[in-house]
């Protein structure tokens, strides 16, 4: 099973661009202090508590996705204007454009009982119409909880950006994104990756903020 790199929470972002080149993602280790995920935790779990279960196999019976974070939550602000986010996007998006802009926040809580989530390449939501030579998204996954392997930790298949649409990942080729809370998944959209399964009786809990 192959690993995610880690890197310390002030690694550059030239640094953080060639792994997502290389990997297609990585793991930033302790980026927020805990009173910080005290802070977002207090301004989104009643919005978690309200939101309803998926509605197919891709989205999750037992997941749910929270949205409108910016409107809801000002912590959640201050994540997706992090500095040590906006600095890498500036490396990894602007060799393909001149500016770039949020496209998604989401809550994404993996229940106890979810089963994994189909594997997947996020930039096919631009239609396959971008050449593989212009990477569209810089993507985040702010750990809220702790993510293992049991409780649906990000399935990822490193070096996947640069195979042909035709391959697909054998289960030896699949890592996990196990990190402690506080800490941040980056992937790029064309690595293949997935919601784990939640084999645990607590809920997964991660903010997926995209550019």
């Amino acid at each position: 099973m192959p690993s995610l790199r880690h890197l310390k929470a002030d690694a550059s972002p030239e640094a953080i661009a060639a792994l997502l080149d290389r990997d297609g993602a990585l793991i930033l280790d302790d980026v927020l202090p805990r009173a910080e995920i005290e802070r977002v935790r207090g301004e989104i779990d009643p919005y978690i508590d309200a939101t309803a279960v998926g509605r197919d196999s891709f989205t999750g019976f037992q997941t749910t996705r929270t949205g409108a974070l910016v409107a809801r939550s000002p912590a959640c602000r201050d994540l997706v204007m992090h500095p040590a986010m906006l600095a890498a996007c500036d490396v990894f998006l602007k060799r393909a454009c001149d500016r770039y802009q949020l496209h998604l926040t989401q809550v994404i809580r993996i229940r106890s009982g979810q089963p994994r989530q189909p594997l997947h390449r996020d930039r096919l939501a631009w239609g396959g119409f971008l050449p593989p030579s212009i990477e569209p998204q810089f993507n985040t996954i702010w750990a809220m909880t702790d993510f293992t392997q049991a409780n649906g930790a990000t399935q990822v298949v490193p070096g996947s950006p640069t195979w042909p649409e035709s391959r697909k990942a054998q289960p030896h080729e699949i890592g996990y994104a196990e990190m402690r809370a506080g800490s941040v998944l980056l992937y790029s959209g064309s690595v293949i990756h997935a919601g784990g399964e939640n084999l645990t009786g607590a809920d997964r809990i991660g903010i997926n903020i995209t550019y």
